[in-house]
């Protein structure tokens, strides 16, 4: 299939053509009340014009005037990733795409999934990192009024890319998973008062057998009033892997559509202006804005979602350093002091080569 983004304007470009991508489409194909064109970019030209295809059917099949096209992207070409954004001038860019599967590493088949479980998902921070930055870099030079939304682990990356002093809007997925199943089990006239908090690491003990979550569990309030214990409400939920992204990449659809101004109200999303974790947030087509409950200041939610930095496997500094956490360090250690080490913020392509070396040496 060819490219069939030769139509300049566009109001949400999806870069990356996996799953996450599709559910996406799939979702926005029905969403958005009012005309809204996207074009589907990726490595695999075939995947994104299959992808635009389905989602140009569904909307025909509910009556919506959703349309999609799709188009190559080249990552590695700085210029021709910023004549496709040039060409298009999107309203908002999504970046789906990254160097490092989060399900390969959730499957404990190879040395490097096991230096991953021990050391925590953040140690393979730079590898969702360095296709965001260079989407990021792009959209600055390109359409610097542009939305740049990352879904690859923005509860890390996209702390990064703010350090970076690159553009970011906010993130999609992680917390929305939490909030939504939350609300799921409230009355529904419960729902839509609902304030949540979570952070990436929290993935890793709903995914775990009923009873045997450890830590502090997410937080969430009904208008004003918190939840006492969100745990005796969730704990009996096992999350699956691959299939979570019925949900996420679900989440991910209002908070598009808004930025894109075809939708406003209240969301949950990751990274926030990168911010470190997640929060409850009010978009519309000028952004996102914290939504706190009552009584909770930005600075105590911050710091709240920071506290799991360690158990998730690495923090951003103020100053722009990647630390690991101290499992981390162990765990990357015993292969190379230097990577142990961390990196700036500003050299996340030589962290990405290095750490790629390592994964080839290990059979990841």
């Amino acid at each position: 299939m060819n490219d069939s983004a030769e139509r300049a304007g566009c109001d949400i470009l999806i870069l990356g053509s996996g799953y996450f991508a599709e559910v996406m489409v799939a979702d926005l194909a029905l969403a958005a009340d009012t005309p809204v064109r996207m074009v589907i970019g990726g490595r695999n030209a075939a995947r994104c014009g299959w992808l635009a295809l389905a989602g140009n059917s569904r909307a025909a099949l509910h009556g919506r005037s959703t349309r999609f096209d799709s188009a190559s992207v080249d990552f590695d070409s700085p210029d021709r990733l910023d004549a496709l954004l040039g060409r298009l001038q999107p309203r908002v860019v999504v970046q789906s795409a990254s160097m490092q599967s989060p399900w390969k590493v959730d499957v404990l088949d190879s040395e490097w999934s096991r230096v991953v479980a021990e050391g925590g998902f953040g140690i393979t921070i730079a590898f969702h990192s360095v296709l965001s930055a260079r989407t990021a870099a792009a959209v600055a030079r390109t359409v610097p009024g542009a939305h740049f939304v990352n879904t690859c682990y923005p509860d890390g990356v996209n702390p990064l890319l703010a350090r970076a002093g690159l553009p970011v809007t906010t993130g999609v997925g992680n917390v929305s998973i939490y909030s939504s199943v939350i609300a799921g089990l409230l009355p529904p006239e419960q729902r839509q008062r609902l304030r949540v908090l979570g952070h990436h690491h929290h993935l890793v003990q709903w995914r775990r057998t009923p009873g045997t979550r450890t830590g502090a569990p997410v937080r969430a309030w009904v208008g004003g009033v918190e939840i006492v214990d969100t745990e005796a409400l969730t704990g009996h939920l096992q999350l699956p892997y691959r299939d979570l992204n019925l949900i996420s990449g679900g989440g991910a659809v209002p908070v598009l559509l808004g930025l894109a101004g075809a939708w406003s109200g209240r969301a949950h999303v990751p990274g926030p202006r990168g911010l470190p974790g997640g929060y409850p947030v009010q978009v519309s087509q000028a952004g996102v804005t914290l939504d706190l409950p009552p009584g909770l200041t930005e600075a105590e939610a911050i710091a709240w979602n920071r506290g799991f930095d360690e158990a998730d496997g690495v923090s951003v500094e103020d100053d722009g350093r990647v630390i690991y956490s101290a499992a981390g360090q162990r765990a990357l250690a015993r292969h190379s002091a230097e990577l142990a080490r961390g990196f700036h913020v500003g050299a996340v392509e030589e962290a990405a080569r290095e750490l790629g070396d390592l994964r080839a040496r290990l059979g990841g």
